[in-house]
């Protein structure tokens, strides 16, 4: 675990001080020191949000000490107190320090980050829905071809939010309005979410009996908790082994002990049927925290903690900053996941935070996964972590069954397939059976690219260095970087040929061909176009648990922590998308994907079946999931990492230019790499710890309008990293004109 010096907890008793330091929510190096007039003097406390003016504008910031040495500038007052009542606990200042200096990031970002900020009305957005058929309620006219199209879309996804109809149909108020008059459609209000933050009554949990090994994990959680030291954990159990059960008792006993429980899954779609769980077992006292709240609900959480009206923190990445005063147990939920990772803003990584909050408020930290991360296991390996192992599944039947497709038989006359006939028929018998299946493929859309057969052209968008991915339910071609949208052109515009061929496939063209080879089965997608927010997610899952649906295609949002216990057929359609991705920890990312879906495959009465289709079926990563060894892979893996030098065996940081003219750009990354090569090679000690790489565009060269080059430092422990970077503010100095940024990542998740 990174770990650092912390300054001692603040007293959160009131001072009298006139002079204090305030973080203010801006990129400055460091805090401001303000007067609190006379008539807020008695009132505030550290902790609390102030407004404050800065230049010519008032900001945010968080009152953190008094101060008795005065700055040699002009002083200014503090021109409100936006909440009497303290937002940040004093016992969670040491760990924003350490994230202030961790991540090298200014205290005021950090502490906005973090924090709920002033609070409107909570959201509400309006829905439609598809309400008869067109039978039911014949026309007066006939209906448009577009208005037919919306009226099928809506009749097969549901209710769903008017923003996301919108996405799919661009300018479609004015017929789903007419829709609306003639009885097809109607519109309601309800929050952009499931109000999971509602209280519920908890109910008496079920006599659950715990298998051995359950049992012997929860006694050393437990037994952990009472000790009161830090103890970080691996829980690794194979998928459906129970381990949501194992947390869930560990959590009952550290509230017998009287301290407090954190949870934190990887996605907010996961967090909703995690909370519930946690309520129908522990009621009020369980809180949900997660950025898709409105900032008067996450605020209305965040003051249930600070209060202790609830002592149970459930939430997303960012619930990692929960205000608990005295945590016992923090559980990471698939630890492995990369979307603990923030990307933006402060680059923090959930997981690790977890485990330096743990170490500062002696806690027990358990990281859980069917597929821990590489650097997880071998910090585990070397006793870094105490292993808990939960070898066999709880579930009526073994783990399922994985078969190897081999697309390199299945060429035809016409072409490579969708779906091979192996997966084809395999889903007739699936449906024969009344059975489920889920079909994964980890990219959306229709096809990849829309290229010319003349000139080789393909349409790519203007802001961003990416290929335009065809959607035809909106008939557009979209960035999913940045948003933008191009209409399909009819001739090339680089040479004005008809001949453009759509290339590559995506979930919606996969649904597209589920629903023709079996046209009266009940077929959902399940992807960031159709489910833009969390809402949608939850009620589409529940629908397969509900086993309201046959098939659902969908992407990584399919894969982990659902348990379907009618799904016994998984279907992935192309197992290589990731494996040959320009990043180190590729085939980890491979291997843990196909590993989690494989595991949704046969967790009730009926056996599993999982059909992986690839072109390498040699690969270790595939062969590692057909016989489902994660220690086989794990070896496999860590050896690579070794001989080529990357996490766990040395440390990452990323820097990254980027501005609005690439040859500004090309230039400052060159100049950077020029003069921190001579740094370096003038330092013995850090010329043989630390490897320069680079500079070179990123994977995405152009982003939003704006270029990007990068450098990557490979060092040997945190040390000599650190040493480095510390050289970063006496060689990037831009002129101001250039609007060129330096952004820095430690240990980045993506390093292309």
């Amino acid at each position: 675990m990174p770990g650092s010096s912390v300054s001692p907890p603040v007293s959160a008793e009131p001072r009298p001080e006139a002079l204090w330091e305030v973080a203010v929510f801006l990129p400055l190096p460091g805090p401001l020191t303000y007067l609190v007039p006379p008539e807020l003097a008695a009132r505030v406390r550290p902790g609390c949000l102030v407004r404050v003016p800065v230049g010519r504008r008032q900001v945010l910031g968080c009152l953190l000490e008094p101060t008795d040495t005065p700055p040699p500038a002009a002083l200014k007052a503090v021109a409100a107190l936006v909440d009497p009542e303290p937002r940040l606990p004093s016992e969670l200042m040491p760990l924003c320090r350490w994230l202030a200096e961790y991540y090298r990031y200014p205290l005021g970002e950090v502490l906005k980050a973090i924090l709920p900020g002033e609070a409107g009305r909570p959201r509400r957005e309006v829905w439609v829905a598809a309400v008869t058929t067109e039978a039911e309620h014949p026309p007066g006219r006939r209906l448009s071809s577009k208005a037919r199209l919306i009226l099928d879309y809506l009749r097969d996804q549901g209710a769903l939010p008017f923003r996301a109809l919108t996405a799919v149909f661009p300018g479609c108020r004015g017929v789903v309005s007419g829709l609306a008059r003639r009885g097809l459609v109607t519109f309601s209000e309800r929050p952009p979410y499931p109000d999971a933050t509602a209280p519920t009554l908890g109910q008496a949990a079920s006599s659950v009996t715990l298998l051995p090994e359950q049992a012997q994990a929860v006694e050393a959680l437990t037994a952990a908790v009472a000790r009161r030291e830090f103890t970080p954990f691996l829980l690794h159990g194979v998928t459906a082994s129970g381990k949501t059960e194992v947390y869930l008792a560990a959590a009952a006993a550290t509230l017998d002990l009287g301290r407090q429980v954190l949870v934190l899954a990887p996605e907010i779609a996961l967090t909703h049927p995690l909370a519930r769980e946690f309520r129908r077992r522990f009621g009020d006292r369980v809180a949900l925290l997660h950025s898709g709240l409105s900032e008067a609900q996450r605020l209305a959480q965040w003051r249930r903690l600070l209060a202790g009206e609830a002592d149970i923190a459930v939430g997303a990445r960012s619930a990692v900053f929960a205000p608990l005063k005295a945590p016992g147990l923090i559980v990471v939920d698939e630890e492995h996941d990369p979307a603990y990772k923030h990307e933006g803003g402060l680059p923090y990584q959930a997981r690790d935070v977890a485990l330096c909050r743990g170490k500062l408020q002696k806690a027990a930290v358990v990281l859980v996964s069917a597929t821990p991360a590489v650097a997880t296991f071998y910090r585990a390996e070397a006793g870094h972590l105490t292993r808990l192992t939960l070898p066999r599944r709880v579930t009526p039947r073994d783990l399922p069954q994985v078969e190897l497709v081999d697309m390199r038989r299945e060429r035809g006359s016409r072409g490579l397939t969708v779906i091979s006939q192996p997966l084809a028929q395999a889903l007739s018998d699936t449906l024969a059976r009344r059975e489920q299946a889920l079909l994964f493929l980890n990219r959306r859309g229709y096809a990849a690219v829309l290229f010319c057969l003349m000139c080789g052209h393909v349409l790519t968008c203007r802001h961003c260095s990416v290929a335009l991915t065809y959607h035809r339910a909106a008939e557009a071609l979209l960035c999913h970087y940045c948003g933008y949208r191009l209409a399909p052109p009819e001739v090339c515009p680089q040479c004005r040929s008809s001949l453009l061929k759509r290339y590559g496939l995506g979930t919606e063209k996969v649904e597209a061909e589920v629903r023709r080879l079996f046209p009266t089965a009940r077929v959902a997608r399940l992807d960031r176009d159709v489910a833009p927010h969390s809402g949608k997610a939850v009620f589409t899952l529940e629908a397969v648990a509900r086993g309201e649906l046959d098939i659902l295609v969908g992407t990584q949002m399919i894969t982990k922590g659902h348990h379907f216990p009618g799904v016994t057929l998984v279907g992935v359609i192309a197992g290589d998308l990731s494996l040959f991705f320009p990043e180190y920890h590729a085939g980890e990312r491979t291997f843990q994907l196909l590993a989690q879906v494989a595991g949704r495959a046969g967790r009730g009465e009926a056996p599993g079946l999982v059909l992986i289709q690839t072109y390498n079926p040699e690969h270790y990563v595939f062969q590692t999931v057909r016989t489902q060894d994660y220690r086989a892979f794990y070896e496999a893996e860590i050896q690579a990492r070794r001989r080529l030098g990357y996490p766990p065996f040395t440390r990452l940081a990323l820097l990254r230019l980027s501005g609005p003219e690439e040859e500004r750009v090309a230039d400052a990354a060159r100049r950077l790499a020029r003069d921190l090569s001579r740094r370096l090679a003038a330092d013995p000690e850090l010329n043989r710890l630390v490897r320069l790489l680079g500079p070179a565009p990123a994977g995405v060269a152009k982003l939003k309008g704006r270029h990007r080059w990068q450098l990557l430092l490979k060092a040997c422990g945190r040390p000599a990293l650190s040493r480095t970077l510390d050289l970063l503010p006496h060689l990037f100095h831009p002129p101001a004109k250039t609007k060129l940024d330096l952004t820095l990542d430690i240990d980045p998740g993506n390093v292309w």
